[in-house]
């Protein structure tokens, strides 16, 4: 979406000015899948990540729509929706799970192997 708006970038520490006040939140934090590691790696990985971020979420912006890039994304926007429902600030109409960079990835892989 073309729009003038500001993006900002802060250390980990600094949750509280990442996110006071934010409409939009994208959470793309975590790793990639790599060879050899299970769902279970990935998900332990990025499970935490995500919680932290979806506190801060509910604490300093709990009105904006949030993003969730995170793999496994199955896994983690439901963690993100509890933590939410815990804060008393759950909106299904403002947290998504993107899965947009899963298509990506998986028709790249598909078009190398041809």
């Amino acid at each position: 979406i073309d729009t003038a708006t500001g993006v900002s970038g802060h250390p980990a520490e600094d949750l509280e000015a990442a996110l006071t006040g934010a409409d939009v939140v994208i959470i793309p934090a975590g790793v990639p899948r790599k060879p050899g590691m299970t769902r279970d790696d990935l998900f332990n990985t990025n499970a935490s990540i995500v919680a932290t971020l979806a506190n801060g979420v509910a604490k300093y912006c709990p009105t904006a729509c949030v993003g969730i890039i995170s793999n496994p994304v199955n896994s983690t926007v439901p963690i993100a929706a509890e933590i939410l429902k815990k804060h008393g600030v759950y909106d299904p109409r403002k947290l998504f799970g993107v899965t947009t960079l899963d298509v990506v990835r998986a028709r790249t892989f598909i078009a190398g192997n041809k």
